[in-house]
């Protein structure tokens, strides 16, 4: 009898190894997306800037190429978030117009802060700035496209739609905290006042996507939010 128990045993699945195999491959697979997508973006960024027209045609064509993939791949995998009617415009226009006042808010203080320690701004958007005032005509038009319109659509689907889909569904308070920790990382590297901004925006961005479970309205939230901070 302990042998025959001992082979059931045995031959039981393992369901809690199964579930922290497919956890494993979800944050890989996520992690993954994410590294790609910062590397097609920056591509993109990067072939206004090139000084033969070659390599721009290069660069534009291979970092698109890649971004559209993603977008394509991640907008129907999130379709549920994406393509759902709406009835009643009104509260969503309301919530959605509270999370841009509120990131403009959070936004506002956050640059006071920085300008009484001294610094002007974050680290990326000194950069993304320098590059906007380097650039003319098409350039220019591509760099803003590519920041108001396509940076925010991947970011709400990889850091809204697919990791509230796939990660803390039952834990909405860990889910957004999680999804805010990771936005702000892939802004800024280091713990600073300028991570701490791109935490509160991730958070304010979660919690707007938890409470609509639409992916459009965070997606203009979020290109509202990037074009305004352009001004």
């Amino acid at each position: 009898m302990r042998c025959l128990t001992s082979n059931k045993q045995l031959n039981k699945p393992n369901k809690n190894g199964g579930g922290e195999m497919q956890l494993v491959v979800k944050v890989g697979g996520w992690l993954g997306l994410i590294l790609i997508e910062q590397w097609a973006t920056g591509v993109c960024l990067t072939g206004p800037q090139a000084r033969s027209v070659g390599a721009t045609i290069f660069l534009l064509g291979s970092g698109t190429l890649v971004l559209i993939v993603l977008v394509l791949g991640l907008g129907y995998y999130c379709r549920q978030g994406w393509w759902h009617p709406i009835d009643n415009w009104r509260p969503v226009l309301i919530k959605g117009g509270w999370a841009l006042v509120s990131l403009l808010g959070l936004s506002l203080m956050m640059m006071t802060i920085m300008h009484c320690g001294g610094q002007a701004t974050t680290a990326n958007q000194q950069a993304l700035t320098a590059w906007l005032i380097s650039l003319r005509g098409w350039r220019q038009v591509w760099l803003i496209s590519q920041l108001v319109i396509i940076a925010p659509m991947l970011e709400e689907l990889l850091f809204r739609g697919l990791l509230c889909r796939w990660f803390l569904g039952q834990h909405q308070h860990w889910q957004a905290i999680v999804s805010a920790g990771a936005f702000a990382s892939v802004h800024e590297m280091r713990l600073s006042l300028s991570w701490l901004l791109y935490f509160g925006a991730g958070l304010i961005l979660a919690c707007l996507y938890q409470r609509q479970h639409d992916l459009r309205l965070n997606w203009v939230v979020h290109s509202l939010y990037n074009g305004l901070s352009l001004i």
